[in-house]
């Protein structure tokens, strides 16, 4: 099978410059096989296939000396070919660095073709003549076939654009569907009962105590206590984090250009990687003509966008930027489109609904549940993604993209949805995504009341850091009782400070201290404190005005 060869494309205002990498084999003018035929471009160098459909046409005519050239230089990383082709009409044509919109897979596109289409080809005589056994058999057949699409039509369709059906039954291995989606029996569940048996899913997985555990996390790095992912997860610097879009920087360019020039075009061709290049032109999908799907579709995939770049924001921040075994798992349960087929319906769904059943599920499922995170920052971040443009947008699927491939029990969510949103995104039309961001931007502006996530979250945080009536009294009474403690206290502390002012002028005296006439006698001795240095105690200083202690010995 021929092997996609990887290629970026560059261009000036007249000619068309489309760079090929092909590695270690030998490369001659009989191994090279090169059409350019109007819009399309044709290479083939064993084992490698490339067919390119451009927006404009292309010349290469020898006489009018703008002929197609191509060079090879085996020393850059082992061997690249430069092919140059003249353009038929100078200009500049927008987006050839979303090499998903060249690349020719024999599907229909949105680029003129030559293909004579089916209608216009008519049957003028046939010489078989169908026997009257032939007859049957055709009719037999007819109705088998009848009866099949009626029973397809009334089963349960999913995917992107509804594309898909009886996936898990005829196709998948058995078992998949449980392990990889949330929804059970996904081939049998009619569409309008998902949402609410998810609902009620959900309702019975909420853990209230983990939720309030994550209400007040701190995001201090010097608190011991602090949770370290969440710390490394509010900090993270994102590959959105700048959100001044490609179209916006354009803008500000052309206002300082001095050339008739596009000023987007070297900005966008260095947007991607390598490898981002790459996975955009390996990935297959089948999509119909843009021209055919409706505004309400449109505007459905568009709400599907928002909870899948949700629940991409939530993994890519708590990882890092550097997936885990689980990423494909969080990315999936966080979505509602993934986990569940949840089908958006414009108008009665709206991009503010959209985030709250995103949001609502981040608050039951995930390792972290702090509703600032979940229901402030991962909105913000979602915003920023769609300002950034398409290129941002792509970068996040082919990242998802990456992730579920890598899954064991996820990797059938590409063929379902991933796939086909990157070759959609890629075609969009600028003007037609800025309207819906600007809408994004608009809904989500004032924050999300808690009370709209039917999770009783206000009750649940005021039951939780409420006082008890009982322990309101018993507090009150704590009070007063403190209050008259105190009182009593200061009382006791005054008596305190008496009692150690008397004790400081008596002199502790013991009989070997005592004179020895004194010794059994019944009177009253009266100690001066004047005495208290002379160890002294005589009847004359009865008449003394300052008596401290009376000591009656017997």
């Amino acid at each position: 099978m021929p092997i996609t060869p990887r290629f970026k494309i560059k261009q000036t205002d007249t000619k068309l410059e489309i760079i090929i990498h092909l590695p270690h084999i030998r490369v001659s003018a009989s191994t090279l096989d090169m059409l350019v035929d109007g819009y399309d471009f044709h290479f083939h160098s064993s084992p490698y296939l490339l067919y390119l459909s451009f927006p404009g046409r292309m010349v290469d005519d020898a006489e009018t000396l703008r002929e197609a050239k191509a060079t090879y230089d085996p020393s850059n990383q082992n061997g690249v070919l430069t092919v140059s082709i003249f353009k038929e009409d100078e200009g500049y044509w927008k987006d050839l660095d979303l090499l998903g919109n060249l690349v020719n897979n024999g599907s229909s596109g949105d680029f003129p073709s030559q293909t004579i289409p089916r209608e216009k080809i008519q049957v003028m005589d046939s010489s078989e003549t169908p026997s009257e056994g032939n007859d049957v058999k055709n009719h037999e057949d007819n109705r088998t076939c009848f009866t099949d699409d009626i029973q397809a039509c009334l089963k349960p369709y999913y995917g992107f654009l509804n594309m898909h059906h009886s996936v898990f039954t005829a196709y998948a291995r058995e078992g998949l569907s449980f392990e990889m989606l949330e929804i059970p029996n996904p081939d049998e569940m009619p569409e309008d009962k998902r949402r609410e048996t998810r609902l009620s899913v959900e309702y019975e997985k909420f853990d209230g105590d983990r939720y309030l555990g994550d209400l007040f996390l701190s995001s201090d790095p010097n608190d011991e206590e602090a949770d370290m992912i969440f710390i490394e997860a509010m900090r993270m610097e994102t590959h959105w984090s700048d959100s001044t879009s490609v179209g916006d920087l354009i803008s500000d360019m052309e206002r300082l250009k001095t050339e008739d020039v596009d000023p987007g075009e070297n900005l966008n061709q260095d947007f991607f990687s390598d490898d981002e290049r790459l996975q955009m032109v390996d990935n297959k999908a089948q999509i119909p003509p843009m021209d055919t799907i409706t505004q309400e579709q449109s505007e459905s995939l568009y709400l599907s966008l928002i909870d899948i770049l949700y629940a991409y924001v939530y993994d890519h921040r708590t990882t890092m930027g550097d997936a885990t075994c689980e990423s494909s798992w969080t990315i999936v349960m966080l979505s509602p489109t993934l986990s569940w087929f949840e089908s958006y319906t414009p108008p009665y769904d709206t991009i503010r609904s959209v985030f709250q059943w995103s949001i609502r599920r981040a608050m039951i499922y995930p390792y972290l549940r702090n509703y600032a995170f979940v229901g402030e920052t991962l909105v913000t971040d979602v915003c920023k993604i769609l300002d950034g443009g398409k290129r941002v947008i792509i970068r996040s699927l082919l990242q998802i993209q990456k992730i579920l491939e890598g899954s064991e029990f996820h990797y059938l969510f590409n063929k379902l949805y991933i796939n086909e949103y990157i070759s959609w995104i890629q075609k969009v039309e600028e003007g037609d995504l800025k309207k819906f961001v600007s809408k994004v931007k608009s809904e989500v502006k004032n924050p999300f009341d808690k009370s709209c996530f039917g999770l009783d979250l206000d009750s649940l945080e005021e039951e939780a850091f409420s006082i008890p009536e009982g322990d309101e009294e018993d507090e009150s009474s704590s009070d007063e009782s403190s209050s008259d403690g105190d009182d009593s206290s200061e009382n006791s502390e005054e008596e305190d400070s008496r009692e150690k002012h008397d004790q400081s002028t008596f002199v502790d005296r013991s009989s070997t201290n005592l004179l020895d006439d004194n010794i059994g006698r019944g009177n009253i001795l009266l100690v001066d404190q004047s005495s208290e240095a002379k160890g002294l105690a005589t009847k004359s200083q009865k008449q003394e005005k300052k008596q401290s202690l009376i000591v009656e010995l017997e």
